[in-house]
Protein backbone atom coordinates (compact mmCIF):
# COMPACT_ATOMS: atom_id res chain seq x y z
CA UNK A 1 0.00 0.00 0.00
CA UNK A 2 1.47 3.03 -0.76
CA UNK A 3 2.38 6.01 1.84
CA UNK A 4 0.42 8.71 1.28
CA UNK A 5 2.36 12.24 0.53
CA UNK A 6 0.46 15.58 1.62
CA UNK A 7 1.10 17.61 -2.17
CA UNK A 8 3.30 20.52 -1.85
CA UNK A 9 1.63 23.96 -1.34
CA UNK A 10 1.91 25.98 -4.71
CA UNK A 11 3.57 28.95 -3.17
CA UNK A 12 6.20 26.32 -1.57
CA UNK A 13 6.78 24.25 -4.94
CA UNK A 14 7.14 27.52 -6.66
CA UNK A 15 9.73 28.84 -3.96
CA UNK A 16 11.42 25.55 -4.08
CA UNK A 17 11.44 25.14 -8.14
CA UNK A 18 12.67 29.01 -7.61
CA UNK A 19 15.86 28.24 -5.59
CA UNK A 20 16.60 25.15 -7.18
CA UNK A 21 18.88 23.29 -9.39
CA UNK A 22 16.88 24.54 -12.86
CA UNK A 23 17.93 27.90 -11.93
CA UNK A 24 21.19 27.21 -11.08
CA UNK A 25 21.98 25.27 -14.52
CA UNK A 26 20.56 27.73 -16.68
CA UNK A 27 22.73 30.51 -15.52
CA UNK A 28 25.85 28.05 -15.90
CA UNK A 29 24.28 27.76 -19.48
CA UNK A 30 23.88 31.36 -19.62
CA UNK A 31 27.81 31.62 -18.34
CA UNK A 32 29.35 29.28 -20.83
CA UNK A 33 27.44 30.64 -23.83
CA UNK A 34 28.54 34.51 -22.86
CA UNK A 35 31.95 32.88 -22.66
CA UNK A 36 32.09 30.77 -26.22
CA UNK A 37 30.10 34.09 -27.74
CA UNK A 38 33.00 36.17 -26.34
CA UNK A 39 35.87 34.64 -27.43
CA UNK A 40 34.40 34.27 -30.83
CA UNK A 41 33.54 37.89 -30.82
CA UNK A 42 37.06 38.34 -30.25
CA UNK A 43 38.63 36.15 -32.59
CA UNK A 44 36.45 37.63 -35.71
CA UNK A 45 38.07 41.05 -34.58
CA UNK A 46 41.28 40.22 -33.46
CA UNK A 47 41.94 37.23 -35.94
CA UNK A 48 44.68 34.70 -34.52
CA UNK A 49 45.94 36.96 -32.43
CA UNK A 50 43.27 35.45 -30.18
CA UNK A 51 42.65 31.74 -29.58
CA UNK A 52 40.05 30.19 -31.71
CA UNK A 53 37.04 29.09 -30.35
CA UNK A 54 37.25 25.63 -31.26
CA UNK A 55 40.30 25.55 -29.05
CA UNK A 56 37.46 24.97 -26.44
CA UNK A 57 35.65 21.96 -28.13
CA UNK A 58 36.17 19.06 -25.94
CA UNK A 59 35.57 16.59 -28.98
CA UNK A 60 38.63 17.77 -31.18
CA UNK A 61 40.22 16.01 -27.91
CA UNK A 62 38.71 12.96 -29.19
CA UNK A 63 38.93 13.49 -33.50
CA UNK A 64 42.64 14.14 -32.55
CA UNK A 65 43.52 11.56 -29.58
CA UNK A 66 44.45 9.03 -31.83
CA UNK A 67 47.39 11.05 -34.49
CA UNK A 68 48.36 12.34 -30.67
CA UNK A 69 48.80 8.70 -29.61
CA UNK A 70 50.26 7.25 -32.52
CA UNK A 71 52.67 10.40 -33.46
CA UNK A 72 52.91 12.87 -30.84
CA UNK A 73 50.78 15.55 -33.56
CA UNK A 74 47.64 16.96 -33.14
CA UNK A 75 45.10 17.47 -36.66
CA UNK A 76 44.15 20.30 -37.95
CA UNK A 77 42.47 22.99 -35.90
CA UNK A 78 42.33 20.94 -32.67
CA UNK A 79 44.61 21.96 -30.22
CA UNK A 80 46.27 20.46 -26.82
CA UNK A 81 43.31 22.38 -25.21
CA UNK A 82 41.17 19.91 -27.00
CA UNK A 83 42.92 16.85 -25.36
CA UNK A 84 43.02 18.58 -21.72
CA UNK A 85 39.17 19.47 -22.15
CA UNK A 86 38.05 16.15 -23.32
CA UNK A 87 40.23 14.51 -20.01
CA UNK A 88 37.85 16.78 -18.19
CA UNK A 89 34.87 15.93 -19.88
CA UNK A 90 35.42 12.22 -19.58
CA UNK A 91 36.29 12.71 -15.60
CA UNK A 92 32.69 14.67 -15.45
CA UNK A 93 31.06 11.85 -17.09
CA UNK A 94 32.36 9.26 -15.25
CA UNK A 95 31.07 10.67 -11.83
CA UNK A 96 27.98 12.49 -13.14
CA UNK A 97 26.88 11.22 -15.90
CA UNK A 98 25.66 13.07 -19.00
CA UNK A 99 25.69 16.48 -16.63
CA UNK A 100 28.25 18.10 -19.43
CA UNK A 101 25.89 18.07 -21.74
CA UNK A 102 22.84 19.40 -19.72
CA UNK A 103 24.44 22.31 -17.64
CA UNK A 104 27.75 22.87 -19.66
CA UNK A 105 27.10 22.24 -23.37
CA UNK A 106 26.54 25.74 -25.50
CA UNK A 107 24.99 23.57 -28.81
CA UNK A 108 22.27 22.13 -26.30
CA UNK A 109 21.71 25.26 -24.66
CA UNK A 110 20.54 27.21 -27.90
CA UNK A 111 18.63 24.16 -28.79
CA UNK A 112 16.74 24.54 -25.61
CA UNK A 113 16.15 28.32 -26.04
CA UNK A 114 14.91 27.40 -30.03
CA UNK A 115 12.60 25.04 -28.03
CA UNK A 116 11.30 27.20 -25.24
CA UNK A 117 10.57 30.02 -28.14
CA UNK A 118 8.06 26.88 -30.06
CA UNK A 119 6.14 26.99 -26.65
CA UNK A 120 5.92 30.70 -26.39
CA UNK A 121 4.89 30.78 -30.09
CA UNK A 122 2.46 27.77 -29.40
CA UNK A 123 0.89 29.92 -26.56
CA UNK A 124 0.49 33.33 -28.08
CA UNK A 125 -0.92 31.43 -31.32
CA UNK A 126 -3.49 28.98 -31.05
CA UNK A 127 -3.79 27.64 -34.28
CA UNK A 128 -0.35 26.71 -34.11
CA UNK A 129 -0.69 25.29 -30.57
CA UNK A 130 -3.33 22.73 -31.58
CA UNK A 131 -1.37 21.70 -34.56
CA UNK A 132 1.65 20.81 -32.02
CA UNK A 133 -0.41 19.15 -29.72
CA UNK A 134 -1.83 16.84 -31.91
CA UNK A 135 1.58 16.31 -33.21
CA UNK A 136 2.99 15.09 -30.04
CA UNK A 137 -0.24 13.38 -29.45
CA UNK A 138 0.42 11.50 -32.46
CA UNK A 139 4.32 11.31 -32.64
CA UNK A 140 5.62 12.40 -29.60
CA UNK A 141 8.27 10.29 -27.71
CA UNK A 142 7.41 11.29 -24.39
CA UNK A 143 3.77 10.54 -24.54
CA UNK A 144 2.45 8.15 -22.00
CA UNK A 145 3.05 4.57 -22.69
CA UNK A 146 0.28 2.07 -21.97
CA UNK A 147 -2.98 3.73 -23.09
CA UNK A 148 -3.67 2.34 -26.62
CA UNK A 149 -1.12 -0.52 -26.17
CA UNK A 150 2.52 -0.85 -25.94
CA UNK A 151 4.73 2.17 -26.66
CA UNK A 152 3.28 4.72 -29.78
CA UNK A 153 5.13 5.37 -33.26
CA UNK A 154 7.04 8.44 -31.58
CA UNK A 155 8.40 6.37 -29.16
CA UNK A 156 9.80 3.66 -31.13
CA UNK A 157 11.00 5.95 -33.93
CA UNK A 158 12.93 7.76 -31.12
CA UNK A 159 14.35 5.12 -29.79
CA UNK A 160 15.75 3.93 -33.13
CA UNK A 161 16.94 7.31 -34.04
CA UNK A 162 18.79 7.47 -30.76
CA UNK A 163 21.30 4.87 -32.02
CA UNK A 164 22.39 7.64 -34.83
CA UNK A 165 25.25 9.13 -32.71
CA UNK A 166 26.59 6.24 -32.22
CA UNK A 167 26.91 5.21 -35.70
CA UNK A 168 28.09 9.27 -36.28
CA UNK A 169 30.70 8.90 -34.15
CA UNK A 170 31.67 4.98 -35.00
CA UNK A 171 32.14 6.91 -38.73
CA UNK A 172 34.37 9.71 -36.95
CA UNK A 173 36.77 7.06 -35.32
CA UNK A 174 36.97 5.28 -38.45
CA UNK A 175 37.30 8.06 -41.18
CA UNK A 176 39.70 10.51 -38.56
CA UNK A 177 42.17 7.39 -38.14
CA UNK A 178 42.11 6.35 -41.45
CA UNK A 179 42.70 10.24 -43.31
CA UNK A 180 44.20 11.74 -40.29
CA UNK A 181 41.77 15.06 -40.87
CA UNK A 182 39.00 16.44 -38.95
CA UNK A 183 36.15 14.32 -41.16
CA UNK A 184 33.57 16.01 -39.15
CA UNK A 185 34.21 19.30 -39.37
CA UNK A 186 32.21 20.42 -42.09
CA UNK A 187 29.06 18.62 -40.96
CA UNK A 188 29.83 19.77 -37.41
CA UNK A 189 26.85 22.29 -36.31
CA UNK A 190 28.40 23.36 -33.77
CA UNK A 191 31.82 24.75 -35.98
CA UNK A 192 29.06 26.14 -38.45
CA UNK A 193 27.55 28.17 -35.44
CA UNK A 194 30.58 29.36 -34.54
CA UNK A 195 31.41 29.81 -38.30
CA UNK A 196 28.49 32.35 -38.66
CA UNK A 197 29.96 35.13 -36.95
CA UNK A 198 32.63 35.04 -40.10
CA UNK A 199 29.67 34.51 -42.24
CA UNK A 200 31.04 30.87 -43.80
CA UNK A 201 28.86 29.00 -45.16
CA UNK A 202 29.01 25.22 -45.70
CA UNK A 203 27.36 21.68 -45.59
CA UNK A 204 27.46 22.16 -41.38
CA UNK A 205 25.21 25.18 -41.73
CA UNK A 206 22.63 23.13 -43.50
CA UNK A 207 23.45 20.79 -40.84
CA UNK A 208 22.62 23.33 -38.12
CA UNK A 209 19.59 24.40 -39.72
CA UNK A 210 18.07 21.44 -39.80
CA UNK A 211 19.10 20.71 -35.76
CA UNK A 212 17.39 24.27 -34.77
CA UNK A 213 14.24 23.81 -36.76
CA UNK A 214 13.67 19.64 -35.44
CA UNK A 215 14.42 21.50 -32.22
CA UNK A 216 10.78 23.60 -32.86
CA UNK A 217 9.52 20.50 -32.46
CA UNK A 218 11.46 17.45 -30.55
CA UNK A 219 13.52 18.89 -27.92
CA UNK A 220 17.25 18.49 -28.40
CA UNK A 221 16.87 17.25 -31.63
CA UNK A 222 20.79 16.98 -32.64
CA UNK A 223 21.71 15.68 -28.96
CA UNK A 224 18.82 13.28 -29.03
CA UNK A 225 19.97 11.64 -32.35
CA UNK A 226 23.08 12.78 -34.33
CA UNK A 227 25.67 14.53 -31.45
CA UNK A 228 29.16 11.91 -31.33
CA UNK A 229 30.09 13.69 -28.15
CA UNK A 230 27.16 12.96 -26.48
CA UNK A 231 27.61 9.22 -27.46
CA UNK A 232 30.96 9.29 -25.75
CA UNK A 233 29.59 11.23 -22.89
CA UNK A 234 27.06 8.22 -22.76
CA UNK A 235 29.48 5.34 -23.03
CA UNK A 236 31.94 7.26 -20.44
CA UNK A 237 28.90 7.37 -17.93
CA UNK A 238 27.91 4.21 -17.61
CA UNK A 239 30.74 4.22 -15.36
CA UNK A 240 28.99 6.44 -12.84
CA UNK A 241 27.72 6.16 -9.78
CA UNK A 242 25.97 9.14 -9.39
CA UNK A 243 22.00 8.62 -10.73
CA UNK A 244 18.17 9.79 -10.27
CA UNK A 245 15.83 7.41 -8.43
CA UNK A 246 12.18 7.08 -7.76
CA UNK A 247 10.60 6.25 -5.05
CA UNK A 248 7.51 3.94 -5.44
CA UNK A 249 5.87 4.70 -2.24
CA UNK A 250 6.21 8.25 -3.23
CA UNK A 251 5.54 8.50 -6.39
CA UNK A 252 1.69 9.05 -7.38
CA UNK A 253 2.44 8.04 -11.44
CA UNK A 254 1.55 11.40 -12.60
CA UNK A 255 4.01 11.55 -15.31
CA UNK A 256 4.97 14.73 -15.12
CA UNK A 257 8.90 13.55 -15.33
CA UNK A 258 8.94 11.52 -18.57
CA UNK A 259 6.33 14.70 -20.04
CA UNK A 260 9.42 17.05 -18.74
CA UNK A 261 12.36 14.86 -19.82
CA UNK A 262 14.32 16.29 -22.65
CA UNK A 263 15.58 13.16 -23.64
CA UNK A 264 12.23 11.44 -23.79
CA UNK A 265 13.19 8.67 -21.11
CA UNK A 266 10.48 7.28 -19.54
CA UNK A 267 11.25 8.58 -15.93
CA UNK A 268 7.96 7.31 -14.29
CA UNK A 269 8.03 3.19 -15.12
CA UNK A 270 11.87 3.84 -14.04
CA UNK A 271 13.04 2.69 -10.22
CA UNK A 272 16.74 4.04 -11.03
CA UNK A 273 17.75 5.93 -14.16
CA UNK A 274 20.15 4.48 -16.09
CA UNK A 275 19.29 4.85 -19.58
CA UNK A 276 22.19 5.88 -21.43
CA UNK A 277 20.49 9.28 -23.04
CA UNK A 278 19.78 10.69 -19.69
CA UNK A 279 22.04 14.28 -19.27
CA UNK A 280 21.56 15.00 -15.51
CA UNK A 281 19.41 18.48 -16.38
CA UNK A 282 17.31 17.47 -13.47
CA UNK A 283 14.17 18.56 -15.46
CA UNK A 284 12.20 15.60 -13.96
CA UNK A 285 13.33 16.41 -9.96
CA UNK A 286 12.01 19.75 -10.54
CA UNK A 287 9.22 18.69 -12.02
CA UNK A 288 7.78 16.41 -9.74
CA UNK A 289 5.47 17.68 -6.91
CA UNK A 290 6.03 15.06 -4.52
CA UNK A 291 9.66 15.97 -3.05
CA UNK A 292 10.44 12.86 -1.70
CA UNK A 293 9.78 10.64 -5.49
CA UNK A 294 12.63 11.44 -7.37
CA UNK A 295 16.48 11.99 -5.97
CA UNK A 296 20.12 11.88 -7.00
CA UNK A 297 21.64 8.79 -5.54
CA UNK A 298 25.34 6.92 -5.24
CA UNK A 299 24.82 3.20 -6.51
CA UNK A 300 27.25 0.67 -8.16
CA UNK A 301 27.90 1.40 -12.03
CA UNK A 302 26.01 -0.77 -14.01
CA UNK A 303 22.99 -1.45 -11.36
CA UNK A 304 19.43 -1.52 -12.48
CA UNK A 305 18.47 -1.52 -8.74
CA UNK A 306 17.87 1.33 -6.57
CA UNK A 307 20.46 1.94 -3.94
Amino acid sequence: MPVPVSPVQPSARARRRWLGPQTLRRLVQLGVVGFIATVAGRQFVLGDTVPSPEAFCPFGGVETLYSYLSSGNTINHTHLSNMALFLAVAVTAVVARGAFCGWLCPLGTVQEWVHAFSRWLQRRIPPLGRAMRGLNKALNPRTPRGTVGGATLGQRLDRWFSYGRYLVLAWIIGSTIAYGSMVFRDYDPWAALLNLVEWQLGFGTLILAISLIAALFVERAWCRYACPLGATISLLGWLSPLRIERTASACTSCGLCTQHCPMGIDVARADAVTDLRCIGCLSCVDECPRPAALDLCLAVPGSTKPA
